[in-house]
């Protein structure tokens, strides 16, 4: 089972005036090995240099996903707690069958 999240991308090449993207994506649980807070995102979004009208209360988490050998690590809207009751959500849905 996959669940639904909202990744804030970097768009274009990286420069001091960053430009981001919001976009939706979709994550298996079983493969997310750590997620903590991304304070830095949270200013940015503070300053509104994310996303236009994006609340400035978002807190923001950054994840880490098992790729076999490696890993690869998104940033997702959300808190960390959050995020987690998600992850829960979906893998006691599974676990009933």
């Amino acid at each position: 089972m996959l669940i639904k999240l909202t990744e804030v991308c970097a768009h274009g090449a990286v420069t001091t005036q960053q430009q981001y993207v919001l976009r939706e994506i979709f994550v298996n649980p079983e493969h997310v090995i750590m997620v903590r807070e991304e304070s830095r995102m949270k200013q940015l979004n503070e300053q509104n240099l994310i996303a236009p009208g994006l609340n400035a209360a978002h807190r923001f988490s950054k994840l880490t996903i098992n790729r076999g050998h490696t890993g690869t690590e998104i940033v997702v809207i959300g808190a960390p707690e959050i995020v987690e009751q998600q992850l829960k959500t979906e893998k006691a849905k599974l676990l009933r069958g």
